[in-house]
């Protein structure tokens, strides 16, 4: 097995972690929750000396999210090294931006999938990765709640996806525009 790949697959599941702990931050999630709590212990010492120069700015933690499309271009460049492939820096920077916005919506669509499955199978349980999810999700659906819910359905979810999946479109379209590699 190629070191760089190896390389490259854990410098993205780096990436993917700090996204979601931005996420916890950015939807205020509970730090009583034990996975938020363990995140923080875990993380925060990282982001720390980042957060000096990249602050919290409208509930969007910068500096965990500067570490993240920073793992994400060392995990395209090592991906692109291993494939012998060409490349530039601003393509690499493209790439991992873009690639960042991509796993948010990722993250989002199936944090809203498990919701769902969980609010069917178990609605009124205390599982900590079920609150979790319920935390990022209920934000996004509140707003079309009061537009959506007909005799007891609620219909919020299928908008969300749908903004959620246009907002993929937009990102690949984008990427096209540019003619980054399609790695995501």
């Amino acid at each position: 097995m190629d070191p760089l790949f190896v390389s490259s697959v854990i410098s993205n599941l780096l990436s993917i972690l700090f996204l979601i702990y931005v996420l916890f931050r950015f939807f205020e999630l509970s730090f009583l929750n034990p996975i938020v709590k363990y995140s923080f212990s875990i993380l925060e010492p990282f982001t720390k000396p980042f957060r000096l120069i990249l602050p919290v700015i409208f509930k969007i933690d910068l500096a965990s999210l500067a570490l993240s499309i920073i793992f994400k271009g060392l995990s395209f460049y090592l991906y692109v090294e291993s494939q012998s492939l060409e490349t530039n820096s601003i393509e690499s920077i493209s790439w991992s931006v873009l690639s960042v916005f991509l796993t948010i919506s990722l993250v989002l669509r199936y944090s809203l999938f498990i919701s769902i499955i969980g609010s069917w199978i178990a609605p009124s349980s205390n599982n900590a990765f079920l609150i979790i999810c319920h935390g990022i999700t209920q934000p996004l659906l509140r707003p079309f709640q009061r537009f959506t819910s007909m005799g007891g359905i609620d219909f919020s979810p299928i908008i969300v996806f749908f903004i959620l999946i246009q907002v993929d479109r937009m990102i690949h379209n984008f990427r096209f525009y540019l003619e980054l590699p399609g790695l995501f």
